[in-house]
């Protein structure tokens, strides 16, 4: 079989084409794609520490310091030591990280279901049962790499 006609070419394909569609949408806010997954992240899981962003997010503890250092300087994500455990450090999105998440994701909704239009509510059940049953079997011929 010829590469371009093998499974992991046409994912590759949709997650290159999703991923670039995600990133016009998200420039309206001035987030990247990987900004807007952290703050979704920190959003679900106020109090998040850096190192389960990082486990969460899929990137090494020294990307995630550095994303979350860029989105404290923009007034996006506070960083405070946690009440108990004082080394360890809680991520919180301030009151404009709440906002402009809110904005960032309404949009990735819109690009989400405009995406999805193109499929039967059906279809859409079976991308999103195969796809995870990729994502598993990635997981499992690789012994876990492929989750790290």
């Amino acid at each position: 079989m010829h590469y371009l006609e093998r499974l992991l070419a046409y994912v590759k394909r949709a997650e290159q084409a999703t991923q670039a569609a995600k990133e016009t949408v998200l420039r309206e806010v001035g987030l990247t794609p990987a900004q807007q997954t952290a703050l979704a992240a920190i959003n679900d899981a106020p109090g998040i520490t850096a190192a389960e962003l990082a486990r969460r997010c899929a990137v090494t503890p020294q990307t995630t310091n550095s994303l979350v250092g860029r989105l404290q300087g923009r007034g996006l994500v506070e960083r405070s030591p946690h009440p108990l455990h004082g080394t360890l450090i809680e991520l919180r999105l301030t009151e404009h990280g709440r906002a402009l998440f809110a904005r960032a994701d309404a949009l990735v909704a819109k690009l989400d279901a405009d995406l999805s239009a193109a499929l039967s509510p059906t279809e859409l059940d079976t991308l999103r049962d195969l796809l995870t049953r990729v994502a598993v079997r990635a997981v499992e011929t690789t012994g876990g790499a492929a989750a790290r």
